[in-house]
């Protein structure tokens, strides 16, 4: 299972993510300034494939990926290329605008299916969804919110009442100090197979990811464990591209 949420705030937003995954991957690598067409960006990467599941640039754009259901493949359909590589094909993107077009552009065949988060300052989240065959765009992607994925019950953490087990540690239980949110998790649901921190026998919460965007930098904030285990402790900070 993965958990992703977001909150806006003006001129920026908070966007939360943790990845669950089988125990048998590899350690990811930390958050690294990498630049892509000229626009720098902020991502850990993943050490198996070298792609990412989140990504922050300099221009205040996030982008954020899930995995998808399996079950909604077609047939026979074999994808060729990690999920990982699409982000950094989208992470310099100027808007969350040009996400969408990039995506209409690129052949989605060669990646199996998935949820794709693309946040700006001061607009609505935009949510891509990609079953296999067909691309679907909703730009009010807040209704999505939190979005999640599991290899363990794909429909049960989609619906109620799993989700609303997940809904109110992420963000619900949010609380401000200051500038700044707090996180904490409702602690009967704290390591849950449904919790936004997760821990079974062959998978569990491996990492945990803390964009903070505001007018003048970008934050990344990173944990490479489960946060019921480790608070975030390694950090990248870029000044906003204006």
């Amino acid at each position: 299972m993965c958990t992703v949420s977001w909150v806006h705030q003006p001129g920026g937003y908070h966007l939360l993510c943790n990845r669950d995954e089988k125990l048998t991957r590899g350690t990811a690598f930390a958050p690294v300034v990498i630049e892509h067409g000229g626009v720098r960006y902020v991502a850990p990467l993943d050490a198996d494939f070298g792609g990412t599941w989140i990504a922050a640039n300099e221009l205040g754009i996030s982008v954020c990926l899930l995995n998808g259901e399996a079950a909604s493949l077609a047939s026979g359909a074999l994808p060729r290329r990690s999920r990982g590589l699409l982000l950094q094909e989208l992470a310099g993107a100027s808007t969350v605008g040009e996400c969408v077009l990039w995506l209409r552009q690129l052949n989605l065949g060669a990646f199996a299916p998935f949820a794709l988060l693309a946040l700006e300052p001061d607009r609505s989240a935009i949510v891509a969804e990609w079953n296999g065959e067909y691309l679907s765009i909703d730009p009010a992607g807040g209704s999505h919110m939190p979005l999640t994925s599991s290899s363990y019950d794909a429909p049960g953490v989609s619906t109620l009442p799993p989700k609303r087990i997940r809904a109110p540690g992420w963000p619900g239980r949010m609380r401000r100090s200051g500038s700044s949110p707090r996180i904490s998790f409702e602690p009967r649901f704290s390591s849950g197979w449904y919790s936004p921190c997760m821990h079974r026998d062959d998978a569990e919460t491996v990492s945990f990811s803390w964009v903070i965007v505001t007018r003048d930098e970008i934050r990344f904030l990173y944990s490479p464990s489960a946060p019921c285990r480790r608070s975030p402790s390694e950090q990248q900070i870029m000044a906003r591209a204006a």
